[in-house]
């Protein structure tokens, strides 16, 4: 039979095909081809051919090489992914950075009508009451800013250009005061909060702000899930050799088959269509990277009906010849204007 019958249909351009001659003019062809096996499938094979003059004969040696193919196929769908993966992560960097452009200035400018309004230099009118249509403006504008934030981090994250300011802090103090400033969103949602600690102070390395990120994170979340008179408690549990973080609610709980998708990123355990609260879903994927980032491991603990718990873990380190460093309360009304920020979402300001 014709050996070209064996060929795939799309291997037989005689482009695919190298034709050299040696140095005595003797011409060999090189190709590589999928053949027909007889189990119906194809096989690479890369062969060469000579033509032997003096015995007007072809001789023809073929190696088997499908693996190399399927393996530089894997690596050019790996490179491939790379690359669109660098491009999408330069898109969200940019984009992000675009839309906190003109936000800054629509949240300057709220600041500025607001401070004019309070100071008396504005007055409220009986047709326009600026304050009433100030509030919803700020708060989806801190919603926007929450979801560029993200945007931004995880970005950066993802290229490796997202970096600690590690420090030694008094740990417990850091969970204490962001969980405190956060006590008036949780009793106007009817909801009871408790703090507890084994150690009023454990000085380890850490970024203060991104442990404070992280609490926001849990605490919103809870308070998301938890109905009227439900309770929130906040737990710090140290040892010598690491500090470990309860944020627990009797909320509605998660679907056992919806624990292990929890934390990836852009998903939500609800459906999309029934969902109780807005969100982006990269919250807590960010949360497991910070976690991660401090050496750390976060768990989540639930049952439908009952609650959910979310339990992260850092390791006791000490940086040398670094001065202690405290939560000091002249960061309360920065502290504040983070609520605001990651809880925009749950209430109006």
């Amino acid at each position: 039979m014709n050996y070209e019958d064996l060929i795939h249909k799309d291997d037989l351009n005689p482009c695919k095909r190298k034709i050299v001659k040696n140095k005595n003019e003797k011409v060999i062809i090189y190709a590589e081809n999928r053949f027909l096996c007889q189990n119906n499938e194809y096989k690479w094979l890369a062969w060469n051919c000579r033509y032997l003059d003096e015995r007007k004969e072809y001789i023809t040696t073929v190696r088997d090489i499908t693996e190399e193919k399927r393996l530089e196929e894997e690596r050019k769908n790996l490179e491939e992914a790379i690359h669109l993966e660098s491009i999408k992560n330069e898109f969200f960097a940019n984009i992000s950075h675009e839309f906190k452009t003109p936000l800054n200035i629509i949240l300057g400018t709220i600041q500025l009508i607001d401070k004019y309004v309070k100071s008396g230099n504005m007055q409220n009118t009986n047709i326009i009451d600026l304050s009433k249509y100030m509030r919803p403006i700020k708060q989806n504008s801190y919603r926007l800013l929450r979801l560029v934030n993200n945007l931004i981090d995880m970005t950066r994250i993802d290229t490796g250009y997202y970096d600690l300011n590690i420090e030694n802090s008094n740990i417990v103090s850091i969970v204490e005061n962001i969980t405190m400033s956060v006590a008036h969103h949780i009793e106007n949602k009817g909801i009871n909060l408790i703090f507890d600690t084994n150690e009023e102070e454990l000085i380890l390395a850490c970024d203060s702000d991104k442990i404070e990120r992280i609490m926001l994170n849990l605490i919103s979340n809870a308070i998301k899930y938890t109905d009227k008179n439900g309770e929130i408690k906040v737990d710090v549990n140290c040892n010598k050799n690491r500090v470990k973080v309860s944020v627990k609610d009797n909320g509605i709980g998660i679907c056992k088959d919806k624990i292990d998708m929890i934390f990836d990123r852009f998903m939500q355990v609800d459906n999309s269509l029934t969902r109780r609260c807005e969100g982006s879903g990269i919250g807590l994927s960010l949360v497991k990277s910070l976690v991660e980032m401090h050496g750390g491991k976060i768990n989540v603990y639930s049952e439908v009906g009952k609650g959910s718990e979310f339990v992260f873990e850092i390791p006791v380190k000490i940086i040398k010849d670094n001065k202690r460093c405290y939560m000091k309360n002249d960061y309360i009304d920065f502290q504040i204007e983070k609520c605001n920020v990651e809880f925009s979402d749950i209430y109006s300001l």
